[in-house]
């Protein structure tokens, strides 16, 4: 029955989703803060490796990135402050289901468009940069694809929790904001984690933003020992655990204040 429902609700929010195809087009070129760090690291690796990444390994790096950051992208704060402030989730709380599911297939849905777009170009990427190599395995492409969608859910999830401290605060886009300045410094975007000073990376290591961003290619690309990698697994697994259990807390304590006054 749930699936059932999901489907629905992912079919409808797809064909809302094409509807816009344009505007998310546009959304996805503007994304090109991978592309820009890798002009910069490429140019800079030209004399030679640096900390043992080379200009393919770079590259490399850079273009799964990009992939990944296309896949995890989340915008559900916009639309949930919205709805807080103006009383519209008070429609979705009739709903059957959980808002949170209303979300979710919103901010899935466009995840087809960007798949359908981005094949053909890695393809182009590949082809002008036949050097790109990373460590295709059973394994690591199962790894890597629970590690992206894990990725993706601490993505929503944490942004989720600061849409609905919108119940007592003005603004939330500020801590968002913060948030995603962090999620970009420590979540490998500035630099692969493994290039930063090593105190830097060993705290780097267990916060959240490695997890949203740069651990489904660290994966991918064949770095990662396998003691690392079961370290990385369970801490990966910690913060899915702990987003659930703070968004259940605050939703119980945010719905409560939000019926209090009548909305």
């Amino acid at each position: 029955m749930m699936l059932a429902k999901y489907a629905a609700l992912m079919r409808r929010s797809v064909a809302a989703m094409f509807e816009y195809r344009a505007s998310l087009a546009i959304w996805m070129m503007i994304s090109i803060m991978p592309l820009v760090m890798l002009a910069a690291w490429f140019s800079l690796s030209a004399g030679g490796p640096i900390a043992g990444y080379t200009q393919s390994d770079f590259v490399s790096y850079y273009l799964l990135l990009t992939f990944v950051r296309q896949m995890t992208n989340v915008w559900v704060i916009w639309e949930l402050e919205y709805d807080i402030r103006h009383g519209d989730l008070s429609i979705k709380l009739l709903h059957p289901l959980n808002p949170l599911h209303d979300y979710i297939s919103s901010n899935l849905a466009d995840k087809v468009f960007r798949f359908i777009v981005l094949i053909p170009l890695g393809l182009v990427a590949w082809w002008i940069f036949p050097t790109i190599h990373y460590d295709v395995t059973p394994v690591t492409l199962a790894l890597g694809t629970v590690a992206l969608i894990a990725a993706w859910f601490i993505r929503f999830m944490s942004q989720y929790i600061f849409g609905l401290l919108a119940f007592w605060v003005s603004d939330t886009m500020t801590l968002n904001d913060i948030w995603f300045a962090l999620s970009e410094m420590l979540g490998g975007m500035i630099a692969p984690l493994s290039l930063f000073p090593p105190a830097v990376t060993a705290v780097a290591n267990f916060l959240p933003f490695r997890f949203m961003l740069s651990f489904p290619v660290e994966i991918m690309s064949g770095r990662l020992t396998a003691s690392d990698l079961a370290v990385a697994l369970a801490t990966m697994l910690g913060w899915v655990i702990l987003t659930v259990v703070v968004y259940r807390w605050v939703w119980r304590k945010g719905i409560r204040q939000f019926s209090a006054y009548g909305a």
